[in-house]
């Protein structure tokens, strides 16, 4: 019990970070209902963690983002050839999930290029890029889930957006991590975006990761699922052989995507 209050005291604290840069301890003491001795602990064990860095009377979040449109242009055919790929998995009646990230970017611009089997689906995302890629340029149902605007990856985020997708019930969560390894799992470069992604997993009755060859063997700033938590990977073929046997041994499915 003990750890569960630590774990959402932790949660509680980079939310705050996420949103503001910094938090003070005294006003986190009072927001939290939580003493500044035991917040001083937990702000020692998230800096342990590479979370965040100490200051006098607080902390300030160690922020290791790529900027959203840096990020537009690396491995973009990749990323390309895996949207596409990934749409491949789309049936009639599904209600999926298509997470923010520019790889799930371009699968949102290959469904709206049309897919003539799929002819009812509701998609529900996150992802400000995605809603605009896809709103009215499609004939399915899109949700875009609201809360606070995180402007690194155009999305949204905190506790509306958490509220929101705890109500949800999900065929799909196509997951777009910033990295994977078999240590650390998928991985994602911010806290926040984090825990949006770990909610949805949560209401997924599947998980298939969309991420491209380039990101296995990196670790980024927050593990969203261990490496067994998805049940499929979408991925272009320069897969390295010692991340096909970690898939295999992990019982993912491979789903190679054609540079075509």
């Amino acid at each position: 019990m003990a750890d569960y209050l630590a774990d959402h005291r932790q949660e509680l604290i980079m939310t705050t970070l996420s949103a503001r840069g910094e938090c003070r301890t005294k006003q986190l003491a009072e927001q939290l209902q939580s003493s500044e001795m035991t917040l001083r602990r937990d702000l020692a064990e998230l800096e342990k963690r590479g979370l965040l860095r100490r200051v006098h009377g607080g902390a300030v979040l160690l922020n290791r983002d790529v900027d959203y449109a840096q990020r537009q242009e690396q491995g973009q055919a990749q990323k390309q050839w895996v949207g596409r790929a990934a749409t491949r998995l789309l049936k009639s009646g599904q209600t999926v999930y298509l997470d923010a990230g520019t790889t799930a970017q371009e699968m949102a611009r290959a469904i709206a290029q049309g897919l003539p089997e799929v002819s009812d689906l509701s998609i529900v995302t996150h992802s400000i890029s995605i809603a605009s890629e896809l709103a009215g340029r499609t004939p399915y149902q899109l949700q875009l889930i609201g809360g606070e605007i995180y402007q690194n990856a155009m999305s949204t985020v905190g506790p509306v957006a958490l509220a929101q997708i705890a109500n949800l019930h999900l065929d799909v969560f196509f997951l777009a991590p910033g990295a994977v390894d078999t240590h650390a799992g998928w991985t994602n470069s911010n806290m926040i975006e984090a825990m949006v992604k770990r909610a949805v997993v949560a209401r997924s009755k599947s998980v298939v990761s969309i991420c491209d060859s380039a990101k296995w063997g990196q670790e980024s700033f927050a593990t969203i699922v261990p490496l067994d938590g998805v049940s499929r990977w979408v991925v272009d073929r320069g897969l390295a052989p010692e991340a096909v046997a970690a898939a295999k041994a992990a019982d993912i499915t491979l789903i190679y995507a054609d540079g075509m």
